[in-house]
């Protein structure tokens, strides 16, 4: 069989990225897009155009993308379902001085689809929106801790530089999976607790089915809400996220990425009661209802109820975690896929962890010289067909087998 390398050069990315820098730290607004030195050279810094499951580099180079922007494009890139709404709305406005229409019939449709949703109001990113079902909570118990689980957006990461001790300290960040150590601060904080905030673990994601009905109960028991981050979870592992596919209703939830198919949209939803508290919390935004992410959502959801966009996410998560399963027994290599086929991670199991990321990223450069983009969560998208995911994992075996001769394993 020949060889899947390709023989091209990415010289115009890094010539942009290196005028970037000079202008705008990182060279990116998002930590996860910035491009890594040591795959100077291989890694593309800059994407222009997209189509279905793949896109083009700034040098004109193709991929199969498994990144789909960090998420959010769960149809594929330039869907011509929502394309056309977009193009639709554009031709009577974007943003008015009164709510347009559309923020009611989006909502009432999500209430339909989302099992704790009796309430929904928009926003543009899913960080904000979990900012502010963090706000709701303490409003209405009356507390101020929070019990984290996972990453909820830059706003609401408050283990880094720039945030006071006072703020730091009505937030405990602790694991996915067992529900003991959360049972224990109940018990030291009583009465402190506002919220248990969950964002699925997506490689030992199956434990959401005892932990987060641990954690449904302790949090009733205690008079504490349970939020549920389905930024990523929700229209990807069912519609109605991980709250719908585990069986367990929070109190409230954020859903973001998938909803509108990368149109920049965000909704916190959520019990009455709790939601609507909003008015003397004042969570106020000029852009939550703009119309092109609210015509996309409409149009995302149509296809949704129209066609097994989940099935499709599925089917395709499996293939590619089977086939690429079955290249690492063959050659012997310690790793595979792990967690769920429309959120899957591919893991390398040596028992030197600094030799995992190692071992990780230099996969991800002999994909990319091959034409596949990974991530450290691997994301089918609707568009993936079985001949794209064949093609895509056809070139990962062929990478594990160069590194493999490399002695990269041994």
């Amino acid at each position: 069989m020949a060889s899947m390398l390709k023989v091209w050069s990415v010289e115009k990315s890094w010539e942009l990225y290196d005028r970037a820098v000079e202008v705008i730290p990182m060279a990116t607004q998002t930590h996860s897009k910035a491009p890594r030195e040591s795959l100077r050279g291989v890694e593309p810094c800059y994407l222009v155009q997209g189509e279905g499951c793949r896109v083009w580099d700034l040098d004109g180079n193709e991929y199969i993308d498994f990144r789909n922007a960090l998420g959010p494009v769960t149809l594929g890139y330039r869907f011509p379902a929502v394309d056309e709404a977009i193009r639709r709305q554009l031709e009577s406005g974007i943003l008015f001085s009164y709510p347009h229409p559309l923020e009611v019939e989006v909502a009432e449709r999500l209430v339909k689809l989302i099992p704790c949703a009796e309430r929904v109001r928009f926003l543009k990113t899913g960080g904000e929106a979990m900012a502010a079902t963090h706000r709701l909570a303490r409003a209405f118990t009356g507390r101020d801790l929070i019990l984290t689980c996972g990453y909820h957006g830059w706003v609401n990461t408050t283990s880094r530089p720039g945030v006071p001790e006072p703020i730091r300290s009505t937030y405990r960040a602790l694991p996915w999976g067992d529900a003991t150590p959360y049972a224990e601060a109940f018990k030291a904080f009583p009465k402190q607790i506002a919220a248990v905030s969950v964002a699925c673990s997506y490689a030992d994601i199956e434990k959401g089915h005892t932990f987060l009905a641990d954690l449904r109960e302790l949090t009733e028991r205690h008079g504490a809400l349970l939020i549920f981050d389905e930024i990523v979870t929700g229209f990807r592992l069912r519609r109605g996220g991980a709250q719908e596919y585990f069986g367990v209703t929070p109190d409230l939830a954020v859903f973001a990425k998938g909803i509108s198919n990368g149109v920049p949209l965000s909704c916190y939803v959520g019990r009455a009661e709790v939601m609507d508290k909003v008015e003397e919390v004042v969570i106020s935004s000029t852009f939550g209802g703009d119309t092109l992410g609210l015509a996309a959502a409409k149009a995302t959801l149509d296809v949704y109820e129209n066609e097994d966009v989940i099935g499709a996410l599925w089917a395709r998560g499996r293939q590619l975690h089977e086939v690429f399963n079955s290249h690492c027994r063959r050659l012997g290599i310690p790793a595979s896929f792990q967690g769920l086929p429309p959120a899957g991670q591919p893991v390398f199991e040596h028992p030197d962890s600094v030799r995992n990321n190692e071992l990780f990223l230099r996969f991800n450069g002999e994909v990319l010289k091959r034409g596949v983009i990974i991530y450290t969560v691997c994301y089918p998208n609707y568009s993936h067909t079985e001949a794209d995911v064949a093609e895509a994992v056809a070139a990962m075996g062929e990478a594990l087998e160069a590194m493999k001769e490399e002695g990269m394993f041994d």
